[in-house]
């Protein structure tokens, strides 16, 4: 198997001491950039904790030359793309993916709205709201509560102990020191000199430097020294063990380090890929033959300069584990500090990594690329530090939760019901002589399918690439063996498959798993020579005999939750045998497919849904919540391309508005979506919010009123919007998009029993689309026929 990497981004300085990195993907469609301020929560005045974050809200609500309905999320929400932007502890950053060809336009408002804001006090006032109603959800988090928790063990005053995220006590706007101490925080760190600009998309990586350095080297390099205090110390520990009263119980493990280095990236990413590597002999084999724990997951919560704090999950393990726990990883870094094997271990996940980006949107290869790349020498030096560090126990926390009942520990920004516990004994705990080692390569690079791993008939249709190089897609259908609850069904075969799953997100592979009463579904994507020898792998997972039942994690975002229950709203018929459909692989590969099944058949297309007229079809999902939230989903009444068409234009149009309504005017809630959606071949409008101040019916009355009120406005629409929401669109129907898109349509036209060609037909009734046809759909809507729901409530009597 030759794999290739993709040549080392250019980089290219600005006068003004901006920094770009570009980096080309001749088979995308879509441009994506991401903007990276050096200035995130940490350079915050101490003063107003969620200072930073609030400001990243404001930049969005408009600019001197753009209005919002103008400004970069209207603009490339109307084309179809994707914006957003996250606060972190020492930068702020700034993404979207659209269109390669309006790249430049949507430059030009990013920078205005980062460089111009208007920061009007009424749009503050509002948005204030909307932080709060975030801040409550995220104080609520069983995992945000895990991390504030692990940040009280370190030294006083360092500001991961602090809980940043802004609610009404801290967002004073009414203030004159607030807005003075906020348009200072914006003059100071939003300078070109502290922006990193990285661009990936179809056009050659210096044409897309010249598209950067045009825009963004016109802006001014700024005045003043714009460096906050460097951070105050990690260590010494103020609380090595705590105890959170938390309705999981766990051991969860932390990693305070300090060290005199300007960079460790590569270095923790080298230490985490070894953490988690479930292969015989890691750490994560030994700890489960000790029976301490079933998995591992490491993450950093805070990395800047030398200093870094890691949290290390450790699902299974039990309360008085955690002293074995610790003295299992201290033996293993111990063992392993030093070793040889590292260099080869580096050289392995550096090809992973480069193997990794050519499976990326250019959305996420933009993002992989603000990570700057880090000497070898540097690299392993680094971690045989983090390693002694963690060999000696230094900086290594405890923290144990349970639902005995603990005091409030008091901390900047959110209370914790928290205790310290004694200091562990100084005498380690015994281990036995585990003879630890890295896990060598992986196996599925050398293209290697154990001979057990044979699936059964199956039925399969392949759709070459339509360019050159790029990710590939793979979608299975099967049977679930045995019968149940389809939530903890895929529980189990989540389980089932962690650890293939890990080896195959690491080597840039995606795979997405739903359970349905009719069966299971599962796409896969990633670098074409990976997916047949990682699905004749994973499939047989998913069809074998059943295991013990699973509990569903409960963890996470209410409306995400729901949103992964939207599949059991459209159920398909039963799948009575294996069926997939490929996109983007070589003849070598779909040969190779081939061969691993016992007999393949041709792929028929599933029979069309029939259209069912129930009226509102609510269903309760029971989920621990301060937030209510509600998604509404509204079949095509129709499955002809005009149909389509007509609820693709409407979707289009109502994202905005919707999201201005909902969250901007009626400040219900921070979460929400709206738009065309399809999922399991049922093609239609979803709706989504999630609310800390209304119930599930209040949200379903607030988006049937949303929904009523839109006929005026839709009437009003002339030629020319009409025509630019048209525009907008096609591109997305078009048969020359990139693998991956592609991939998705062609597997939802199979589910829905359509042929291809309808893609096609909606691109013709498209260009033909009037607003009286627009109208008619806004009629079909407001219809209710056939309405599904799915809440965390229960609807209201009328």
């Amino acid at each position: 198997m030759t794999l290739h990497a993709p040549r080392s981004a250019p980089v290219r300085r600005l006068a003004n001491g901006a920094l770009l990195r570009a980096q080309q993907q001749p088979w995308a469609r879509q441009a994506g950039l991401c903007l990276r301020v050096a200035a995130g929560s940490h350079d915050e005045p101490p003063a107003y904790p969620g200072l930073a974050h609030f400001l990243e809200h404001l930049l969005f609500l408009g600019s001197r030359n753009y209005s919002p309905d103008q400004g970069l999320m209207a603009f490339v929400q109307r084309h179809g793309g994707l914006v957003n932007a996250s606060t972190q502890a020492r930068h702020t950053d700034f993404v979207c993916e659209l269109p390669a060809e309006l790249l430049q336009p949507a430059l030009m408002r990013l920078l205005d709205m980062l460089g111009q804001p208007l920061l009007e006090l009424d749009a503050q006032v509002r948005e204030r709201e909307v932080l709060h109603a975030e801040y409550q959800a995220r104080s609520q988090d069983a995992d945000s509560r895990i991390n504030h928790a692990l940040g009280q063990a370190l030294a006083a005053g360092h500001r991961c102990g602090a809980f940043l995220a802004g609610d009404r006590s801290t967002l004073v706007v009414e203030s004159a020191e607030f807005q003075r101490a906020l348009r200072d925080h914006h003059q100071r760190h939003y300078q070109a000199r502290h922006m990193h600009l990285t661009l990936v998309g179809p056009q050659p990586a210096e044409q897309l430097l010249d598209i950067a350095e045009a825009l963004l080297g016109a802006l001014p390099a700024g005045e003043g020294d714009a460096c906050s205090a460097p951070p105050l110390d990690l260590l010494p520990l103020r609380a090595p063990c705590l105890h959170l009263q938390h309705k999981h119980p766990g051991v969860y493990l932390g990693l305070a380090v300090q060290l005199d280095t300007p960079h460790l990236n590569a270095s923790l990413d080298l230490l985490l890929d070894a953490l988690q590597d479930p292969e015989p002999g890691g750490l994560l084999d030994g700890l489960r033959e000790l029976q301490l724990c079933r998995q591992l997951q490491a993450r950093v919560l805070y990395q800047h300069g030398g200093q870094c704090l890691l949290r290390l999950d450790l699902p299974g393990a039990a309360a008085e584990q955690g002293a074995a726990l610790r003295a299992a990883v201290q033996s293993w870094a111990a063992q392993l500090q030093g070793h040889a094997d590292w260099s080869l271990r580096l050289q392995h996940q550096q090809q992973v990594a480069a193997l990794r980006l050519l499976g990326l949107s250019p959305l996420a290869a933009a993002r992989e690329l603000q990570t700057p790349a880090q000497d070898d020498s540097h690299t392993l030096r680094d971690l045989n530090a983090l390693l002694v560090c963690l060999a000696r126990g230094e900086g290594l926390i405890e923290l144990q939760c349970g639902e005995q009942a603990q005091p409030p520990w008091p901390a900047i920004g959110l209370d914790l019901p928290l205790q310290a516990l004694p200091m562990p004994s100084p005498t380690p705990i015994p281990i036995p002589n585990h003879p630890w080692r890295l896990p060598g390569d992986d196996p599925l690079l050398a293209g290697a399918v154990v001979a057990s791993a044979v699936l059964p008939l199956a039925a399969l249709r392949h759709h070459p690439g339509q360019t050159e190089g790029g990710p590939a897609a793979l979608y299975w259908r099967g049977p679930c063996s045995g019968t149940g609850d389809a939530i903890a069904i895929e529980a189990g075969l989540l389980a089932r498959s962690t650890d293939l799953r890990w080896r195959g997100e690491r080597l840039g592979i995606v795979s997405q798993l739903s359970v349905q009463a009719a069966g299971w579904s599962l796409s896969l994507r990633g670098s074409a020579p990976l997916l047949p020898t990682f699905s004749a792998l994973l499939v047989p997972l998913l069809l074998a005999a059943r295991d013990e039942p699973v509990e569903p994690d409960s963890q996470g975002m209410l409306l995400r939750a729901l949103l992964q229950r939207l599949p059991q709203l459209c159920e398909l018929p039963r799948a009575s045998r294996l069926e997939g459909l490929s996109v983007g692989l070589g003849a070598r590969e779909q040969a190779q497919l081939n061969e691993s099944c016992v007999a393949v058949e041709a792929l028929t297309d599933l029979s069309p849904a029939p259209c069912i007229e129930t009226g509102v079809d609510w269903h309760q999902v029971a989920q621990p919540s301060t937030d209510a939230a509600l998604l509404l989903f509204c079949p095509l009444p129709a499955v002809d391309a005009c149909t389509e068409a007509a609820w693709r234009v409407l979707g289009q149009v109502l994202q905005g508005r919707f999201y201005q309504r909902l969250r901007g005017e009626l400040q219900l809630g921070y979460a929400l979506f709206a738009g065309f959606h399809q999922v399991e071949g049922c093609r239609g409008l979803l709706f989504a919010l999630q609310s800390p101040v209304c119930e599930a019916a209040g949200i379903f009355d607030h988006i049937r009123a949303f929904l009523r009120e839109q006929r005026q406005a839709l009437a009003a629409l002339d030629d020319t919007a009409l025509s630019r929401y048209r525009d907008a669109l096609l591109p997305a129907l078009s048969p020359a998009k990139a693998n991956l898109a592609r991939a998705e349509q062609l597997w939802q036209l199979h589910l829905a029993g359509l042929p291809e060609v309808h893609l096609q037909r909606v691109q013709q009734a498209l260009t033909a689309l009037t607003q009286n046809d627009l109208l008619q759909a806004h009629e079909q809507l407001l219809s209710a026929r056939d309405w599904r729901v799915l809440a965390s409530g229960t609807p209201s009597p009328a």
